[in-house]
């Protein structure tokens, strides 16, 4: 899942649809994070759930890189601007959410060894 959103967060891009692309560079974080935290059957039901456990899992042990953790965890409030409010996205600010989407769904790919 996290793949295919990556995908779709790259294509919305292109196609010039910044707040779909934000919205779905978020997803494919979330379902990368989702995915690590599976492979050690770990599980949350929400999104702040998800992030926190992951942050606990796999960032405070140094598994993973806080900075990166950090960044893509503030891409919630930008994909729930987005969604909900229907707050303007630029393609400057969807590039940089999509490069960031790119970044850390590649390293829960190491983390998890695929």
């Amino acid at each position: 899942m996290a793949q295919e959103r990556l995908s779709a967060a790259q294509g919305a891009r292109a196609g010039g649809f910044p707040s779909s692309a934000t919205s779905l560079a978020y997803y494919a974080m979330l379902y990368a994070a989702r995915a690590a935290l599976s492979e050690e059957d770990r599980y949350a039901k929400t999104h702040s759930g998800v992030w926190n456990l992951f942050g606990s899992s796999f960032v405070d042990s140094g598994r993973f890189d806080r900075g990166l953790f950090d960044e893509s965890r503030k891409v919630q409030r930008a994909r729930e601007a987005a969604d909900y409010d229907a707050a303007a996205v630029s393609a400057a600010q969807a590039s940089s959410v999509v490069a960031l989407a790119e970044r850390f769904v590649t390293s829960v790919r190491q983390l998890v060894g695929e």
